[in-house]
């Protein structure tokens, strides 16, 4: 039997970005409808932000988009129970519209920084939504939140280094979250 990585394994990142990619959409900082634009790209993949505002149709369509850049920065264990996580993730929120980027930034901050319970409704919308791989596979929940801070690390600033001579404003958010896994790789489903 072969698994599943993106199914049988807990990545965090995936449940904040979905969620926090409904509450944009809630406040219409990103638009809902069929085969909507995803803003959410991980800083590690081959394309960079140039590429990103240069190249995508729907961005040519849509020029003042918001592009979320999204880049793991720690993972360590609070305390001696396996089990129990923390990680740090950093956004990099790009539009050329800057009350949009002001606008976006007060949502997620509003929606994560509130410690235990934005936990509670993030572990309340992934129950009861489903979150997807980028093969479109609905991803088992496998992982609860207990807490989630948001700091933020930098003011808006001007990046005018895109070949298009576009201005686009960045900020920088980083989300503290503690978390739980659940046994899905336990050695009882693997090898019996």
């Amino acid at each position: 039997m072969t698994l599943n990585v993106s199914t049988q394994t807990g990545f965090p990142p995936t449940f904040l970005n979905a969620y926090i990619n409904s509450e944009l959409k809630e406040f219409g900082l990103i638009p809902d409808g069929p085969n909507p634009f995803q803003p959410f790209f991980p800083a590690q993949s081959p394309i960079n932000i140039e590429d990103i505002y240069n190249d995508s149709v729907y961005i040519k369509n849509n020029p003042n988009a918001i592009v979320v850049m999204f880049d793991r920065l720690a993972r360590f264990r609070p305390n001696a129970f396996y089990r129990h996580k923390r990680e740090q993730l950093v956004y990099f929120i790009y539009t050329p519209d800057l009350s949009k980027l002001f606008d976006a930034t007060r949502v997620i901050i509003e929606c994560l920084d509130r410690e235990d319970s934005a936990a509670q409704d993030l572990n309340a919308w992934i129950s009861t939504n489903d979150v997807r791989d980028e093969n479109e596979n609905v991803i088992t929940p496998n992982l609860m939140f207990h807490n989630i801070k948001v700091y933020q690390a930098d003011e808006a600033r001007d990046i005018a280094e895109l070949a298009s001579a576009r201005t686009l404003f960045l900020n920088k958010l980083v989300i503290e979250y503690d978390y739980h896994t659940i046994d899905t790789l336990g050695t009882s489903q693997r090898y019996t």
